[in-house]
């Protein structure tokens, strides 16, 4: 699992939610991403390009277009 977001604190939020994360999104294909924040920096983002074959995009804040993903709240 990789958790992605440029805003927070790495060190806080290992401390606060025992989750590591990185501050750059890794150049390697997922199963799954699940958009859970509506950061300009990840809605420039193509997702379905870091998808690999068979692959989901959720996006929980529905902050991208209906079309483009698999599920959203």
């Amino acid at each position: 699992m990789t958790v992605s977001d440029a805003w927070p604190d790495v060190a806080e939020v290992r401390v606060e939610y025992g989750v590591t994360i990185t501050k750059e999104l890794p150049e390697s294909k997922f199963d799954a991403v699940v958009l859970a924040v509506a950061h300009n920096e990840f809605l420039e983002i193509d997702l379905r390009s870091k998808l690999s074959d068979n692959a989901v995009l959720y996006d929980v804040k529905a902050a991208l277009d209906k079309s483009t993903v698999d599920g959203r709240l």
